[in-house]
Order: C-alpha cells, then structure tokens, then sequence
C-alpha cells in the first residue's frame, strides 16, 4: 500500500465572505479598476450550449489579487469595463481549457487577450495524463472539487449556496496552480513552447452564431441515404431548426440526429398518426408526433415532386490540385512519422516535439532552408536548433 502523496501547495485560504455576486454596472466597474492594476488575473466563464438555441455567456469568474467575484453576464448589458481591463499586455490572464472561453468572451463581448496562462496546455506539456482542473487541483492541493454543476443551465436565476460556491472554486485555484506548472515549466526547459502555445491560444476568436440551413447534412450517414432519405433528413432538419429557435433548445433536444437518421435511413410507408412513425421515444411521440408526421408528408411531397436535395458533393479537383494535395498529405505523414520516432527517444508528449499547426505549416509551406522554417509561428527557435536540419531533411527526402 503505497501512501497518498503530500499536496504541493496549501489550499488558498477560503474567504471570510463568499465571492462578491455582480450584477450591476457600477460594481463591475469597481472589479475592473482592480483588474486593470493586476499583474495577473483568472478568469473562467460559464455558458447555457447544453439548454439553448444560441448559446450566451452567462457567467464570468474573476479572482484578482486573492479576491474572487462572479459576474452576471445576463444582468449587465456590457463588459467594456473588464474587457478594457484585459485588453493589454502587462496583464497575464489565467485559463484553465481557455479556448472556450475566449472563444465566448471574443465572440458575445469583444474581448482580446494578449498574454495568457493556460494550467490545461501546461500540463498537456508537462506530460500530465489527466488534465482536468478537479484532477490537477486534487494533485496538487490535496482538495477535492464538486464538478456536480459542470452541465447546469447557467441562465437560470437565482443560482444556489452551491453554485456559487463552485463558480468561485474555478479560479481560486488558477494563479497557485500556474506558480507550480509554471516552476515545472522551468525546470523541464518547455517555456518556449509554452509561451508558443500560449500565444496562439490568446489569438483564437469565436465566431457569431449563424443558422445552418445544410447542417443535416453533417449528420454521420446523410450522403449514404437514397433520394426519399435525403428528403426525409432535410424536411425533419427544417422542423427541428424551427422548433428549437422558437423553444430557445438546443436542436439535439428537440429530436437526436440518430433518431433522425434512423426515420431517413427506414421512414415509414405512410404518416397519418403519430402511431405510425417508428423509432420516436414516447416523449418525442406524445410531444411532437403530429409535427413530425407533418414534417414526413412534406418529405414525402417533396419527393413525388422531384424536389430532392442532391447529395453532398466534393469539390473537384484540377489535376493540378489533386497533385498538389497528394504531395501536402506525403509531407503530413512523413513529419508525423518523425514526430513518432522523437516522441519515442526522449519520451515527451508530441506537442513538445512539433505541434499540429506547425506541421499544418510546413507542409502547406515546404520550407528548405533554416531561415524559411523560422517564419513558421509555432515552431521557436529552440525547436529550429534541435529540430531544423532533420525536418528540412523529412522534407527534403519527398523531393528525391
């Protein structure tokens, strides 16, 4: 029986009050003048994806210089104040899995981040095989976090003791578990490639919310089905679209895509009940069996008319640009391949060796001197030291 290592770090001291509740603009302006003399900042957010149509950021945790707030991104109309706040390059915002949350903040509120520290692609380099924050939080600290809320509409008020409390414990432990990853950084020689990381990180942007009419056809199997198949999927398509917008759900909610697959793949010969519709649960049956039935005429309609919707086509190619993608997919493999053998001899994690985007790059690019490869953005010098001469060398076999 082995014993239970010693956490690294105490756990940070609960506050006397529980975090400050924001709702109103005057005291997000207060937060926000505290924000914009800090060094360093955690932030996380909370959004409703899992129980509306167009997902909003409802939800904004802070803790800056030991205190933490929760703000109502329902209540308050705007974050300039915060935004502003962030929006320079003395300030280190801390993430834990940030892309989503700078993809929120950037997409509903305009916000830009310049320096970021993100604990998740810490230990992602670091070699970590679990890299959730409960995990990270428990290794280190010794704590235990309640993850019970993780999948909680956060648009609903009033929220509990509970969920308050959870909000807070997001980034009450990011600036400590950032001076521990970022020691084991330093002491493992991967700050260059962290601070590479890290920047594409605080460059992603979400994009606005826009309705994808075409959506059903990214339904796994769509191309498969035969004409009054392809009718079916797009007429329920159409329905469910509908419906959700109006209910404010998310699409899967109303009907999954593999119940509809299902009723495109083996529709019924005729719909003139809800009864005769097969593979609804009893639920979607009593809910919107004469909507679907309604959705099913239509297909049927559509049909008969000759109305079908082709299938999903790929765009052709010139023998030119077959060519040219042929040689890209020759480069990807043969860096992959290489990326195999480093990652073996030193036992690191591949991100450490040559990221995806910078293999993306190189074989869009073809670099063939030293100076070619440094303009890749996710390599660094470190890597082009170690690395140049043999992934010119990868590259350059494809040439013979």
């Amino acid at each position: 029986m082995t014993d239970t290592p010693e956490p690294e770090m105490d756990a940070p001291p609960a506050p006397d009050t529980p975090a400050a509740w924001i709702e109103r603009p005057g005291a997000l302006a207060k937060l926000a003048a505290r924000v914009a003399t800090a060094e360093r900042v955690a932030i996380d957010t909370e959004s409703n994806s899992m129980h509306a149509y167009r997902e909003q950021t409802c939800i904004v945790q802070v803790t800056v210089d030991g205190e933490n707030a929760i703000i109502d991104a329902l209540a308050i109309e705007s974050l300039a104040p915060l935004r502003e706040a962030v929006d320079r390059a003395d300030v280190e915002v801390l993430f834990h899995g940030g892309d989503y949350d700078i993809s929120c903040l950037s997409r509903d509120h305009g916000f830009a981040f310049h320096r970021v520290f993100d604990t998740m692609i810490a230990a992602t380099l670091l070699g970590e095989e679990r890299l959730g924050l409960a995990h990270l939080v428990e290794s280190i600290y010794g704590d235990a976090l309640d993850k019970r809320f993780q999948r909680a509409d956060w648009a609903r008020r009033p929220l509990s003791t509970e969920q308050l409390d959870y909000l807070r414990r997001d980034t009450l432990y990011l600036p400590g578990l950032r001076e521990v990853l970022g020691r084991r950084l330093e002491e493992a020689d991967l700050v260059e490639e962290a601070t590479i990381e890290f920047r594409r990180l605080a460059g992603r942007r979400g994009r606005p919310f826009e309705p994808d009419p075409e959506a059903w056809r990214r339904i796994k199997g769509a191309n498969r089905l035969d004409d009054l198949g392809r009718c079916v999927l797009h007429a329920l398509n159409a329905w469910r679209e509908g419906v959700a917008e109006a209910r404010d759900r998310p699409p899967f909610k109303v009907l999954a895509p593999r119940t509809m697959l299902k009723l495109a793949a083996q529709p019924p010969k005729r719909a003139h009940h809800p009864r005769t519709v097969p593979f609804l649960s009893h639920g979607e049956r009593s809910r919107y069996g004469r909507a679907i039935v309604a959705a099913l005429q239509r297909a049927f309609e559509a049909h008969a008319k000759g109305d079908i919707p082709a299938r999903a086509v790929r765009p052709t190619l010139t023998p030119t640009e077959a060519m040219e993608a042929k040689v890209r997919r020759a480069r990807t493999d043969a860096l992959k391949a290489w990326r195999r053998t480093e990652i073996d001899r030193r036992k690191v994690p591949g991100v450490v060796v040559l990221p995806n985007p910078a293999i993306a790059w190189l074989s869009a690019e073809d670099p063939t001197t030293l100076d070619e490869l440094a303009a890749c953005p996710d390599i660094g010098p470190k890597r082009i030291a170690r690395y140049g001469k043999a992934i010119l060398a990868a590259l350059a076999d494809l040439r013979r």
